[in-house]
């Protein structure tokens, strides 16, 4: 099968899970039950065909990438065993289907869900041994452990030190991402934070451009996050 038939499939895939998770996000998209509180959020359930969308495109572009390397190689599966490969593969469609949940909810009620983050983390972390064991690749599961601490970590501190513009669902979030992009290398993880910094604060900057947002606004930087993790992901694949 050529990669173009790959991409497809994956994106018909992705538009069966996306239809499936699409309730589950509006689940936790509901207005928080404060009622009367200052402050109050108020969810909404996404557009129609928006979480079908995203979680297609995102599963081609995913299928696309991680397959390339082996199609120009001229042989499946060059990149390591074939249960290597698909337990990689596993790890990375599965924290990029919960980040495009998360990304959503987080869009409309500004706030990342335990349940969604930690089953990000287990789902991410959990297929990542097969290839180290199959592969050999111990010291790159390592990094991925090491990944997770460190990009928690950092937005742990970020959190302490700005608890209105970063949230402990951020921390908990990072430590999913951080944990793929640990097991693509230091480089990678270094360019992910980076990226997904970069996207929040463009977008920040936008906002108050536009008197739409002051500098103790609250955005939801999830999605940011997702944004810059899967695009140094794409990159190192």
């Amino acid at each position: 099968m050529t990669l173009l038939p790959l991409s497809a499939t994956a994106a018909l895939a992705g538009l069966a899970i996306g239809f499936g998770t699409r309730r589950l996000v509006a689940r936790y998209s509901r207005a928080e039950e404060d009622s009367g509180a200052e402050g109050e959020r108020y969810g909404s359930w996404p557009a129609a065909g928006a979480v079908e969308g995203v979680t297609a495109a995102v599963l081609a572009a995913l299928a696309l990438r991680a397959l390339w390397p082996d199609a120009a190689a001229g042989a499946p599966g060059a990149g390591g065993t074939p249960a290597g490969r698909a337990g990689e593969l596993l790890a990375f469609g599965w924290l990029a289907v919960v980040a495009v949940a998360l990304s959503f909810v987080d869009a409309a009620v500004h706030r990342l869900p335990d349940r969604l983050t930690l089953a990000a983390y287990l789902g991410t972390a959990a297929p990542l041994a097969v290839p180290a064991l199959a592969d050999g690749r111990l010291g790159d599961l390592l990094g991925a452990g090491l990944g997770g601490l460190a990009l928690a970590g950092f937005y742990l501190v970020l959190f302490l030190v700005n608890p209105a513009g970063m949230g402990l669902g951020d921390v908990k979030f990072a430590a999913s991402l951080g944990t793929a992009l640990g097991w693509l290398g230091w480089d990678t993880l270094v360019a992910g934070a980076f990226l997904g910094l970069l996207a929040g604060g463009l977008y920040g900057a936008a906002l108050m451009a536009a008197r739409r947002a002051g500098r103790k606004s609250e955005i939801p930087f999830g999605p940011f996050m997702a944004v810059g993790a899967l695009a140094a992901v794409l990159t190192a694949l």
